[in-house]
Order: C-alpha cells, then sequence, then structure tokens
C-alpha cells in the first residue's frame, strides 16, 4: 500500500464517532494513512494504519485557512520524511496553495491529489460579512489556479464542483464521486413521520446566505399554513444573517412555527430525520450536500434548488423534488404540492433511498480512493 498524507480544512469532533472512525479505518485499509487536519483541541492519534494529526480549530474560518497554510508547513516536513510519504492529498485547492508549493519545489517525486467539495472562491464570501469581497475572491482565484494546474489528478464531488476545475483547467484529469456517505446509522431508524398534527420541514446545514433558509421562511409566509412547522438545525456562523433571519420571522409573525435548534450531534440529527416531513435545501451554491444523501437514506421527501451539482442525486419527480433558485413562488409551490399530495410524496422518497443504498456506499467511497491511489 502507498504511503499517503491527507491535508484538510475539515475540523472534526473529538472524541470521533463511530462514523469518522469508520471513514479512516476504511481508507487505512486500502493506504498507510496520515491525516493533518482541524478538531475542538489539539491532539493526535494512532488508529490501526493511521496516524492522524489534529490542530484545534479558532472561531474564524478564513484564520483556519491561514493556519491550515502555516501548520500544514510545519508538520507535513516531517511527516512526509518519517513516512515516507508517496501522496499528498489536499481537501481544498485555497488553503494548500503553500503547501503545495513547498511539494512541487523539494519533494518533486511526490504525486498530488487535489480535492474540491464545493465553490472554492465564492462559499467564504456567503458565509462570512467580509470587508473586501472582491479582493478575497481575486486571491482564492490566483491560489486555486496554482494548485489545481499543479496537480497530478482533481478529484471532484459532483458535476458543479468539476464544472468550475474545468473553467481553469480544461485537460485536467478529473475523478469524480461524492464524499464520504455512510447509511448505516440511517437506512434502518424507525420512522414517525405523522402528519396529521403538524407538517415538519426540516433545514439542517449553516444558518448562513449561501444556503438561504429565509427562503423557506418566505415561502411559509406565502402559503400561510398554521399546520407547517419550519425546524432549523445547524451552526450559525453569520451573526448579521442569523439576526435578520429572526427579525424577519417575527415580522411575519411566523415564531410558533419556526424553531432553532444550533448545531446538534449525529444522534440528534438522526432523531429528526425520523419525524420529518419534508428536508428543504435552498442553498444556491452546493458541493454535494450530505444532508441530502442521510435524508434519502430514511426515505425522507427532499426537495433542492436546480443549482449545479443538486441534479446528480435529486431527480424531480422521481428521487425528490426541485425548485427555481432564489424564487419563492416556486418553493411555496413545491412545499403545498408536497404536502398535499404526501402518499406520492412518500413513494418518491422510498425510491430516492433504493437509489442510493444502491449507487453510493463506503465501499464506493473506498474502491474511488484505492483506484486514485493506483493510478497516479
Amino acid at each position: 500500500m502507498k504511503n499517503v498524507l491527507f491535508i484538510a480544512p475539515t475540523t472534526y469532533k473529538l472524541p470521533l464517532d463511530k462514523n469518522m472512525r469508520k471513514k479512516f479505518e476504511y481508507l487505512s485499509e486500502i493506504s498507510n494513512l496520515n491525516v493533518i487536519a482541524f478538531a475542538n483541541e489539539k491532539k493526535e492519534m494512532n488508529l490501526e494504519n493511521a496516524n492522524l494529526y489534529f490542530f484545534k480549530k479558532t472561531k474564524s474560518r478564513f484564520y483556519n485557512y491561514l493556519k491550515i497554510m502555516v501548520v500544514s508547513l510545519i508538520s507535513m516536513r516531517k511527516i512526509i520524511k518519517d513516512n515516507n510519504i508517496e501522496i499528498v492529498c489536499f481537501q481544498d485547492p485555497v488553503s494548500s496553495f503553500l503547501s503545495m508549493l513547498i511539494v512541487k519545489k523539494r519533494y518533486k517525486s511526490i504525486k498530488v491529489i487535489v480535492e474540491t467539495h464545493g465553490d472554492f472562491i465564492e462559499t467564504l464570501g456567503l458565509e462570512k460579512n467580509l470587508l473586501f469581497p472582491s479582493l478575497y475572491k481575486y486571491i482564492f482565484q490566483r491560489l486555486s489556479r496554482y494548485t489545481i494546474h499543479n496537480a497530478d489528478i482533481i478529484r471532484a464531488v459532483s458535476s458543479s464542483t468539476e464544472a468550475q476545475v474545468r473553467k481553469i483547467n480544461k485537460s485536467k484529469t478529473i475523478v469524480r464521486f461524492p464524499a464520504w456517505v455512510d447509511f448505516d446509522d440511517f437506512k434502518d431508524i424507525k420512522i414517525n413521520r405523522d402528519k396529521d398534527s403538524k407538517f415538519r420541514i426540516l433545514f439542517i446545514g449553516s444558518v448562513t446566505d449561501r444556503k438561504k433558509p429565509h427562503l423557506i421562511v418566505e415561502a411559509l409566509n406565502s402559503i400561510k399554513k398554521e399546520n407547517v412547522e419550519l425546524l432549523i438545525v445547524g451552526p450559525t456562523p453569520n451573526s448579521k444573517y442569523l439576526e435578520t433571519l429572526k427579525n424577519l420571522i417575527s415580522e411575519y409573525a411566523l415564531d410558533d412555527n419556526v424553531k432553532f435548534f444550533g448545531e446538534v450531534d449525529r444522534e440528534r440529527v438522526k432523531s429528526f430525520y425520523s419525524e420529518i416531513n419534508l428536508m428543504i435545501l435552498p442553498s444556491v451554491s452546493e458541493g454535494l450536500a450530505r444532508v441530502i444523501f442521510e435524508s434519502q437514506a430514511t426515505a425522507c421527501p427532499v426537495l433542492v434548488t436546480d443549482a449545479p451539482g443538486m441534479g446528480d442525486i435529486v431527480i424531480e419527480g422521481q428521487t425528490g423534488y426541485i425548485f427555481e433558485s432564489n424564487s419563492i413562488e416556486s418553493l411555496a409551490t413545491k412545499i403545498n404540492q408536497v404536502e398535499e399530495n404526501y402518499e406520492e410524496a412518500i413513494h418518491i422518497g422510498t425510491n430516492a433511498k433504493d437509489f442510493i443504498l444502491k449507487n453510493y456506499s463506503a465501499e464506493n467511497f473506498k474502491f474511488s480512493f484505492k483506484k486514485i491511489f493506483d493510478s497516479v
């Protein structure tokens, strides 16, 4: 097996839950695995055939970008030397710029994989209140261009992330498969979707302008049904956006219909999936959201935008529902359609579960990475 180093701005929660341990165990079955990433505390861990190096995250995603650039330079050199690294896999084309520069200058025999999990140019600006968004965009474009041009192979998680890379380099070899998905925790949970009293809608994700939960609030105000309830689950990194969202809810007198739960653990997430009637993701920019897979694994109907990438797994009327991006009218119409024809929605949810369990799995994830490792 090849000696591989993953470098990622991803934040993990320690102690690692069963799902994340399984991910690293799968990767360690096909490589001698080393990982540099963030966590809620600084810690080094050793799993079977895997060395994990976690640095403590900061509150700012931008500072995390800077931190991963700096700490990876220091740690990367030692790990490369001590473990005879043959492949470096960067999880983001922006934060990996400095590390890529060092690898290409000092370790010419090492092969480099660059992953793209979402819009690496616009995401930060859509989630944070940046003072000079145009400047950040320009810098990110320059950094990612260098990283992508110098990669030996690109791994994209969706058609939209692949298309973004193609705009930068049309000839680069790209392999596409989704992020880690393990349905064991979701496919067999007990379902209790009682629609008689309340029709429950779930938004799960970062509460930011990129994810656009305010569109669901606007749609609820439009349809004016007292039995419809919105559950908002996820972190709130943009305080200004959160304040605007809460003011909108109060303005429409929807305080009793909209509930905030913040960031919750995996067990609580599973309980939400078991009780809701519809999961809505109104994002304008996504790689390939894991929450769609998780919802479908529980046979929960999903409603997403027509943003690029969503159609990879959501087919209108077959594995879910699609509405026009940024259209309150289109979203309200679809909510009414699902709520008023819920038996059909349940059937579509069941189709979606069958589809993803057949076509996506943890084994497929492992096999796809093995093919990349073997090819570079």
